[in-house]
C-alpha cells in the first residue's frame, strides 16, 4: 500500500554459554543490509562481555521471568588492562563514557529484566583476574601534560571473587551502562544497574525512561546531562559502615555541552525521579542529589525512603563548590521535617516554574 511504512524485525536467541556479542554482530549485519530491527532473547546466566549497542531499535530481553540475566564487565578509570590495547584509559581518551560495560549509541534501545553491572568497584571477576594490569601512572603511554596521571593507583587484588576492591581506597569511575548523545528514546523496563561510583550515565541529548527495577550505587551514581525519567524504581545506596562511605544519588548537569559549559534553548530536561523508594544499609549517609553543574535540573516527586536514610543536609553542593543549584525541586516527599537548603524549591503543585507539568510523559 502506498505510504505504508513496514518495519521488519529479526529475532535472535542467546543460549547459556553463548556470547551476546555474536548476536549483536548478526544484528548489525542484517540492519546494514535491510534495516531490520532486532530482538535478542537471552537465556538466564552471567555474561562477562563489554557491549556496544549501535543498532537502532535493538531489544535485549531476558527469556525467563524468574531467573536472572546479568551483563557485566570490569574496566575502571585509572587502570590500563592489556585487553584494552594501546588506547590510554585516562583523560577521556577511551570514549566509552566512564568505561561502561554497556555503551548505547543508537536510538530506541529497549531492555527488559536485565542486570547491568560493572564489577570494578564490587569484586574481582574471573575475566579481570585473567587480564594483565598496568598502573597507567607508571606507563609509557603518550600522555598530554594535562592527561598525565598525578598519582599512582593502588595495586588491585588478583584473587577471583575478592571484595577488597569494594573499599573506598580502590573506588573509581566505572559505569554499568552509558548513553551517548545519539541514544534517544531508550526504555529500560524492570532492569537493574549496579556498581559504586558513576553507574548510570548519559550525554546531553540522550533520553532515557527507566521503568521500575533497581538502581544501586554510591558516589554520584546517576549522573550526566541526559533527559532521564526514573519511574517507580527502588534506589539502593550501595555503601557500608566504612568511615567516609557516602551515597550521592543524582549528579545532573543538564543544559551542558560536552565540555560542561552551559547551553540554553535546546528544550531538553534534566532528571525526574517519580514515585521512587530509597533504601540504605547505613542510616544518615544518603543525599538526594549533588548537582554536577549549578544549573543541572533535578526533580524528586512522590519520593519515599526507609526511616533515617537521608543525611540531614538532604542535598549537597559538593560538586559546585558551594554554589546554589536553583533547578532543584521536590514535590510531595515523604518527610520534609529535616529542612532543605534555601536553593531547593518545595513545590505545592506538580508544576515547575516554567509551566511544565511533572509527569513521566514530559521526560521521555
Amino acid at each position: 500500500m502506498k505510504g505504508l511504512l513496514i518495519i521488519l524485525s529479526l529475532v535472535l536467541h542467546v543460549g547459556s554459554g553463548e556470547r551476546i556479542n555474536d548476536a549483536l554482530d548478526s544484528a548489525r549485519a542484517v540492519y546494514q543490509a535491510r534495516q531490520e530491527r532486532t530482538t535478542i532473547y537471552i537465556a538466564p546466566g552471567s555474561y562477562q562481555e563489554e557491549l556496544t549497542i549501535d543498532i537502532p531499535g535493538l531489544k535485549l530481553i531476558n527469556k525467563s521471568r524468574k531467573k536472572k540475566v546479568k551483563i557485566t564487565w570490569y574496566y575502571g578509570h585509572g587502570y590500563q588492562y592489556k585487553s584494552m590495547g594501546d588506547e590510554p584509559n585516562y583523560g577521556g581518551r577511551r570514549t566509552r563514557r566512564w568505561n561502561a560495560s554497556v555503551l548505547v549509541t543508537a536510538p530506541d534501545f529497549y531492555a527488559e529484566n536485565i542486570i547491568f553491572e560493572n564489577s570494578f568497584n564490587l569484586y574481582v571477576s574471573e575475566k579481570e583476574a585473567q587480564d594483565s594490569l598496568v598502573d597507567i601512572s607508571q606507563s609509557d603511554m603518550p600522555w598530554t601534560e594535562k592527561e598525565r596521571p598525578k598519582k599512582a593507583m593502588p595495586e588491585r587484588p588478583k584473587e577471583v571473587g575478592s571484595t577488597e576492591v569494594s573499599k573506598r581506597a580502590y573506588r573509581e569511575r566505572a559505569a554499568a551502562i552509558s548513553f551517548t548523545e545519539t541514544a534517544t528514546h531508550a526504555h529500560l523496563k524492570n532492569c537493574t544497574a549496579i556498581g559504586k561510583q558513576d553507574v548510570l550515565y548519559g550525554d546531553q541529548g540522550a533520553s532515557i525512561y527507566w521503568e521500575g527495577g533497581v538502581l544501586s550505587g554510591a558516589v554520584d551514581f546517576i549522573f550526566g546531562a541526559m533527559t532521564l525519567c526514573v519511574d517507580r524504581a527502588t534506589i539502593i545506596a550501595n555503601i557500608t559502615d566504612e568511615k567516609g562511605d557516602k551515597c550521592y544519588i543524582a549528579a545532573g548537569r543538564s543544559g551542558s555541552d560536552a565540555k560542561g559549559l552551559q547551553v540554553t534553548g535546546d528544550g531538553s530536561r534534566g532528571m525526574l525521579f517519580w514515585h521512587c523508594h530509597i533504601q540504605s544499609p547505613v542510616p544518615g549517609q544518603v543525599w538526594l542529589a549533588r548537582p554536577w553543574r549549578a544549573w543541572g535540573e533535578t526533580v524528586w516527586a512522590y519520593t519515599t525512603w526507609d526511616k533515617g536514610v537521608l543525611n540531614p543536609e538532604v542535598w549537597s553542593t559538593g560538586l559546585t563548590k558551594g554554589a546554589p543549584c536553583p533547578n532543584s525541586y521536590e514535590y510531595k516527599s515523604q518527610d520534609k521535617s529535616q529542612g532543605r537548603p534555601s536553593w531547593v524549591t518545595i513545590l505545592s503543585k506538580p508544576i515547575l516554574p516554567d509551566g511544565t507539568k511533572i509527569s513521566p510523559k514530559n521526560w521521555k
